[in-house]
C-alpha cells in the first residue's frame, strides 16, 4: 500500500467528529485502540428470521443496530417497536433499497426521508445514520445526506451472510479473520434465511472470548443516533 493510500484510509477511518453531526459524515469503523465492536443488520424487519435474532440478542444482553427498509416497515410495525423497545438502534436503510448508483439527489432526499418519517410515525425517534443500499456512495447521495444532517455508517467486515453461495463455516471464519478493535459488522435479517442467526451463536462466545464488547453505533463512534430534537421524547 503507498503512502497516499495509507493516509486516505486513516483520514477516513479516524475522522474528527463533533458529537451529533459528524465534519467527515462517512464512518467505516471506530476506535482501533478500544475492545468494542458493533453488531449491525441491514434489511428489515421481517416476521421470520429477525424475532429470532432478537431473542438471541436479548438472551445475550447485546444490543445492535438494525438499518431498515422503509417499504418493508408498514405492516411490520410490532417489530420495529420491538427492535426499539428492546434498546437497539433503529435506523435508516433507503425506502426501496434500490441501486442508486445514478440516483440525483432529489431522489435520494425523498428515499431517505420517506423512511425517516415511517420510523418517526411508529417510535416518534428520526434517525440521523444512514447505510446506502450495496454501500453506493455517490456525489448525489453525500450531497442528499448533508443536506439532511445525516452520517452514513459502511462497515469494515462483511461474512457475506447474504450470499446464497457461502457455507457457514465461510460467513464465521470471514467475521473472526475480518474483525479487530472498532470493528463495524455487517450482518442481515432476510427472510427465509437464518445464516446470520446461525453463525450469530458461534461468533457471539468467539468474540467475548477475545474480549471484546459489543456496543451500538452510537457508542462505537461517538455520534448521536437521532435528531437531537428527539432526545426528550
Amino acid at each position: 500500500m503507498n503512502n497516499s493510500r495509507l493516509l486516505l484510509l486513516v483520514s477516513i477511518f479516524f475522522v474528527t467528529f463533533s458529537k451529533g453531526f459528524a465534519k467527515e459524515k462517512i464512518f467505516f469503523q471506530g476506535n482501533s485502540n478500544i475492545k468494542k465492536i458493533a453488531l449491525t443488520f441491514d434489511d428489515g424487519p421481517n416476521k421470520t428470521s429477525l424475532p429470532k435474532i432478537l431473542d438471541l440478542l436479548k438472551s445475550e444482553n447485546i444490543k445492535a443496530s438494525f438499518f431498515l427498509i422503509g417499504k418493508n416497515i408498514a405492516d411490520k410495525k410490532l417489530q420495529v417497536e420491538r427492535i426499539h423497545n428492546e434498546g437497539h438502534l433503529v435506523l435508516n436503510h433507503s425506502y426501496t433499497h434500490s441501486n442508486f448508483d445514478k440516483a440525483s439527489k432529489k431522489l435520494m432526499i425523498s428515499e431517505i426521508e420517506k423512511t425517516n418519517n415511517v420510523i418517526n410515525d411508529i417510535l416518534g425517534v428520526t434517525p440521523r445514520l444512514y447505510r446506502p443500499p450495496y454501500g453506493i456512495i455517490t456525489k448525489d447521495i453525500k450531497l442528499a445526506v448533508k443536506n439532511l444532517e445525516m452520517n452514513i455508517v459502511l462497515w469494515n467486515v462483511d461474512g457475506e451472510d447474504w450470499n446464497s453461495e457461502r457455507s457457514l463455516d465461510y460467513v464465521v471464519n470471514t467475521q473472526k479473520k475480518e474483525t479487530k478493535n472498532g470493528s463495524i459488522i455487517l450482518m442481515h435479517t432476510q427472510p427465509n434465511k437464518e445464516m446470520s442467526y446461525e453463525a450469530l451463536k458461534i461468533l457471539i462466545p468467539h468474540y467475548r472470548t477475545q474480549g471484546y464488547e459489543f456496543v451500538k453505533l452510537d457508542e462505537l463512534l461517538g455520534i448521536e443516533a437521532y435528531q437531537q430534537k428527539d432526545a426528550t421524547r
